[in-house]
C-alpha cells in the first residue's frame, strides 16, 4: 500500500495514511506478540499485545499518537515499522 505522505508529492493524504496503518502488527518483530490497528466508528484504534486499546491520531510526516496511552508518540516508517517513544517497535509480518 502506498504511504499517506511521500516526499515526492506535495500533499498529505490523511485517509491514505490511516488506511496504510490498518492491520496486524508484531511487537519487536515477535509474531507471538500480535498488536493491531483497526478502523472503529470513532476513528483509528490500536490494540497492543496485552489487549489494551487506545485511540490513534495520525499527523503529517509519519507521526502518530496513542491518546489513551499517555499520548504516546510513534514514528511510522515506510508503513511497515512503528517506532514508539517508549522503546517498543511494531513491525508488519515479514513476507513468507
Amino acid at each position: 500500500m502506498e504511504p499517506g505522505y511521500r516526499r515526492d508529492r506535495d500533499r498529505y493524504d490523511r485517509a491514505q495514511a490511516e488506511r496504510a496503518l490498518i492491520g496486524n502488527w508484531y511487537v519487536n518483530g515477535d509474531q507471538s506478540r500480535r498488536a493491531e490497528i483497526v478502523l472503529a466508528a470513532s476513528g483509528l484504534q490500536a490494540r497492543n499485545e496485552k489487549g489494551e486499546t487506545s485511540r490513534l491520531t495520525v499527523e503529517e510526516g509519519g507521526q502518530i499518537r496513542a491518546l489513551d496511552w499517555g499520548e504516546l508518540q510513534g514514528n511510522v516508517r515506510r508503513d511497515i515499522i512503528i517506532d514508539w517513544a517508549n522503546g517498543t517497535t511494531w513491525t508488519r509480518e515479514s513476507p513468507r
